[in-house]
């Protein structure tokens, strides 16, 4: 991939300062848009651009970008916008040389790793030619693997200072988080599934449609028996975006499942998706509530979280009953040849006691164990 070379002026004797008599900050509706990810065939790099929607006419601003895992920059890949005559900064048109002159320049640095602090300033403190236009482009390099399975990365912008010619008045627009990537960023997403023939039992859920592998199948918890406090399993004939299952493989399951990201959804900012009693997440997470699946030594089981924070993998699933439904854990019944019963009961209650790794203690000694997905002190 070749680096674009990108030409931007360097206000030497400015840098990223504005001017001391500048007056009181005072806020505004005006806004500082991001596009989405486009492609440079000549430069062979994704860009963005970011531009003003503003109801008066400024001299100079300032921001700092924040970009994600995965979308990575340079402060020599940001270009002022320049755009000829058409464009937000004033200038002038050599005709010998057949270029254009602009009064004003922007200035760009990294004070951390994807933090871009963006400055516009003019030396002889010229006012822009509009309200609202483009402000300056940048050129970025993605690396997928790290959006995990956000398919809208979130930005953040901050620190925006908007300055007008009169007194230096500094207006200062709100600060904002976004997701404007809904297109451009490779939609192709890779998930391992793994679940061991001991287990048979785990949770999925994919940003994207796919079918089901060979010797997995799926089901959703769509409904209760709240007479028999039991969780009712729907099967499900493929995977579908965005939506929480219990996975079952009899003699257990290793591999990828790979699809395409819909990028015209709209999609939460949390990564967080429930639907019937179970809730998905995309993006790792901490739990603190609701049920989470783990092998105490008696096998899968969903046991009350109890205010513990785990912390779940994206594309992880736990289980979350009415409150109606008062069982410390939910076990599965293996019943049906080559399947998972459609009804998963409730687990009795057992004075069993396990060491912190899940190994049953017949014979404890003074320490910490666990006791129905719960700790005990013997002492």
């Amino acid at each position: 991939m070749k680096k674009p070379i990108l030409i931007f002026y360097l206000l030497t004797l400015i840098g990223l300062s504005f001017p001391t008599s500048m007056g009181a900050q005072t806020p505004t509706t005006d806004n500082i848009v991001l596009s989405d990810l486009a492609w440079d065939n000549d430069l062979e790099f994704y860009f963005f651009d970011v531009s003003l929607e503003g109801s008066r006419i400024y001299t100079a601003y300032n921001m700092d970008i924040f970009l994600p895992d995965g979308i990575s920059t340079d402060k020599d890949y940001v270009l002022m916008t320049e755009e000829g005559s058409e464009g937000i900064y004033p200038c002038t048109y050599n005709k010998i040389k057949k270029e254009y002159t602009y009064t004003h320049g922007v200035s760009a640095s990294m004070p951390s790793t994807n933090q871009l602090r963006i400055a516009c300033t003019s030396d002889i403190n010229e006012e822009f030619t509009k309200t609202s236009g483009t402000l300056f482009r940048v050129y970025v390099e993605l690396d997928a693997s790290k959006f995990t399975f956000s398919p809208k990365p979130i930005v953040t912008v901050s620190g925006i200072g908007l300055v007008v010619k009169e007194g230096a008045q500094k207006y200062v627009p709100a600060d904002f988080s976004c997701r404007p990537f809904s297109t451009g960023i490779p939609a192709e997403r890779t998930l391992p599934l793994n679940i061991s023939a001991t287990n048979k039992i785990g949770t999925l859920i994919l940003p994207f449609d796919a079918t089901l592998p060979t010797g997995v199948k799926a089901y959703q918890c769509m409904s209760v028996d709240a007479e028999a406090q039991s969780l009712n399993l729907t099967a499900a004939s493929s995977f579908e975006a965005c939506k929480p299952y219990i996975v079952y493989a009899e003699n257990g399951y290793s591999g990828n499942i790979s699809g395409t990201v819909d990028l015209s959804a709209t999609y939460p900012d949390e990564d967080i998706y429930a639907e019937g009693y179970l809730t998905g997440v995309l993006s790792p997470t901490v739990v603190n509530t609701g049920y989470i699946m783990q092998n105490q030594g008696d096998g899968p089981m969903f046991y009350d979280a109890d205010g513990s924070n785990f912390s779940l993998p994206a594309g992880r699933c736990y289980l979350t009953p009415p409150t109606a439904l008062l069982s410390k854990a939910f076990g599965f019944s293996f019943e049906e040849v080559n399947a998972i019963n459609a009804v998963i009961g409730k687990s009795p209650i057992s004075s069993e006691l396990h060491d912190l790794s899940g190994r049953r203690v017949t014979q404890p000694t003074k320490g910490i164990y666990l006791q129905d997905g719960k700790k005990v002190f013997i002492k």
